[in-house]
């Protein structure tokens, strides 16, 4: 009977010394997914309300009519490798974040970019 009690502690001590921090970081995790998902729903509902306003707001400056590589007068070479030209119903920065994973430098200093980041945070 004495090793069936040492056998029951040793088991327990197995879970605590495992079972324990496993369940904890679970639990973290799952906080954290919810924590996530609530964060996304809300810029989700920020962007939708500033695309509402932007609707309303009417004409945007003569700037963002055009698209980036007339504006910059970019080559055809240069354009036939450019994610922005092949992606037109996208802002041009956004094209470009996208295919590339991060902002080009030369993006910040653009008169497009500068246009659509006023009222605006940057969601992708």
């Amino acid at each position: 009977m004495d090793g069936l009690w040492d056998a029951v502690v040793v088991a327990g001590m197995f879970v605590l010394r495992l079972g324990v921090p496993l369940a904890i970081t679970i639990a973290i995790g799952y906080l954290l997914r919810r924590l996530d998902a609530k964060w996304q729903a809300e810029a989700w509902a920020q962007w939708e309300t500033s695309q509402a306003q932007q609707a309303a707001a009417g004409p945007t400056p003569s700037a963002a009519k055009q698209p980036c590589w007339t504006l910059k007068g970019c080559s055809e070479a240069v354009r036939d490798q450019c994610p922005a030209f092949k992606r037109p119903n996208i802002p041009c920065w956004l094209a470009r974040r996208q295919a590339e994973g991060r902002l080009p430098a030369a993006c910040y200093d653009c008169e497009l970019f500068s246009l659509k980041q006023v009222g605006q945070s940057i969601a992708s």
